[in-house]
Order: C-alpha cells, then structure tokens, then sequence
C-alpha cells in the first residue's frame, strides 16, 4: 500500500510544480449536491448547488496538438472532462457515518475526495482506495505521466449567510512517473460582508464601514464541515472589534479563528480583509495575514 502523503500549503505545491507550459481547465461547473456538505445553517442532507473547477497543468507543451490540429495524447479533452466530473457528482452515493436523522451523511472533503479518485485513480492522501468494488486507476489514467499540477475545487455558492460561498479545494504536483509528489486541502469562507468599527480616521472611529473578509485554513486532515462555525467565529469577533489598522484586526481574527477551530497545532490560516470605501478612486486596500498555527500555538 502507498504511504500518505503529508500535506503542504498550496502556494508551497504550486512552487514545487513549477508553472505548466500548458494547461486544461474547466471553470464553475453548474451541478446540484444532493449528498453531502451542511447548508449555511449546518444542516445536513440539504440539496444545494455546486460549482465544480478542475485544472489539469501538464510538463510539457502541446506538440502534438499544436501541430496536427487534432486532440492526441498530449492534452485532455475539456468536454469529456466535464461529462466526468458531472458524472461524478451525480452518480455519488454516501458511505459510512450516519447523520442525526438516521440518513448516510458525507462532508465536502468526502465529495471531493470521490472526484479525486475518479480522476487520479488515488484518495486525496495519494494512497490507493482500498475495499471491494475500487476500481482502479482514473479518468486521466495515462496522462497523469505528462501532468505536472492537478487543482479539483467544490464551491457552495449557498453555504454561507453573510458569504460568497464556501470552498473546499485539492491540489498536487506529480512526477512523471504520473505519482503524487505534494498535495494541499485547503478550506475557504468566502468574501464575508460585515459593517466594522474599523480605521485610524476620526470619521471611520463615528460609524461602523463594510469590512469584506475571507478565510482560507490550508493543512488540516480532520474530517468534518467547519465553515459554518468558522463564520460564525470571524462574524463575532468582527463585530465586537474596534480596531484602527487591518493589520492589527487581521491578527486578532486569527487568534480567534484558533481558539474556535480545532485543536491541532500544522494547519495554516490566511485572513484577507478588503476595505471598499478607503480609497475613494481603488475598488479597495486590501490587507492579507498568514500564519502556521504550531509557531504560535499557546
């Protein structure tokens, strides 16, 4: 059996990839998830729509392609990869935990670990699947030997009350020997619109101004939904602040994140915060912070 893989921030696996001379990819694809991920109020077995994204990077060019003018086995077909990964969703079935109402109850890592598998022929952890009934290898077979950068990411455009959505996404570089070499899960709480006490200003400390904030929690192998408790956690602690730069918020948001998200000490948070008034002639200053949870962990 193949060894798991341990994880690595995104920006970490996409530096260790490289940038692919040629890629196929296929963005926002519209589907409904009928098992699997709470809603926005953390319920479960609730029908939502998804969007689906898949980027496929590969080692080297389209030679073949380029020069004939026809599809060959240096690239991958975009409509079929859409058929697949649709195909996945819709024939997906839960297994394993049983949710309060006695019903099969998966989490989004869940689905996306079905649209890993049916891609790569491995799990998100770069094993392989195990049991009966596994089928083996994937939809890019073969072609993973010239893919250098697999991106598969789930979307639920309906999963946050305050949100975007909610964003769940798998990332790998492989060899070319078509074997996975790094991998990165990240989690994301997308684009949160809150009105915060927030600003060094004498105006900006008179009234409250829309704060635009995201949450990505990268490293993190525990299993389970958290989105909606992470929002929660990001919209409390947004408005009890009453802070005057976003560096300074930035930070405190992550603390509280901490203390609110699991107690594990090697996963990674990333706070962006986007202030649309600030500037009169931006759309936004934008302010980032970054932090390895086990180098301040207390």
């Amino acid at each position: 059996m193949s060894e798991e893989i341990p994880l690595k921030t995104t920006f970490a696996v996409r530096s260790l990839a490289g940038e692919p001379p040629a890629s196929v990819s296929v963005k926002n694809l519209q589907c409904l998830l009928q098992h699997g991920g709470r809603d926005a109020w953390h319920r479960s077995s609730k029908t939502q729509p998804c969007l689906i994204s898949a980027e496929v990077g590969f080692s080297q060019p389209f030679d073949l392609a380029s020069e004939s003018d026809k599809l060959g086995e240096d690239t991958v077909h975009y409509g079929s990869l859409s058929k697949h990964l649709l195909s996945s969703i819709e024939t997906y079935t839960p297994q394993g935990a049983k949710g309060g109402g006695g019903e099969e109850e998966q989490d989004v890592q869940d689905v996306l670990g079905r649209l890993w598998e049916d891609l790569t022929g491995v799990q998100l952890d770069g094993t392989e699947p195990e049991g009966e009934g596994k089928k083996k290898g994937g939809f890019l077979g073969e072609s993973l030997k010239r893919v250098g950068l697999l991106s598969v990411k789930i979307l639920l455009p309906k999963a946050s009350l305050l949100g975007e959505g909610v964003s769940y996404t798998a990332t790998a570089a492989f060899d070319k020997e078509g074997r996975m070499t790094a991998r990165a899960l990240q989690m994301g709480v997308l684009r949160v619109r809150v009105p915060v006490l927030i600003g060094v200003n004498k105006n900006e400390r008179e009234a409250r101004q829309m704060l635009i904030t995201s949450v990505g929690i990268e490293m993190v192998g525990v299993k389970g939904d958290r989105y909606t408790r992470v929002e929660g956690v990001l919209v409390k602690a947004l408005q009890e602040s009453a802070f005057e730069t976003l560096e300074a918020l930035g930070a405190h948001l992550i603390d509280r994140i901490e203390e609110g998200y699991v107690n594990a000490r090697d996963y990674h948070v990333h706070v962006e915060m986007e202030k649309p008034i600030a500037v009169p002639l931006a759309d936004c200053p934008i302010v980032e912070v970054r932090r390895l949870v086990k180098d301040y962990y207390r």
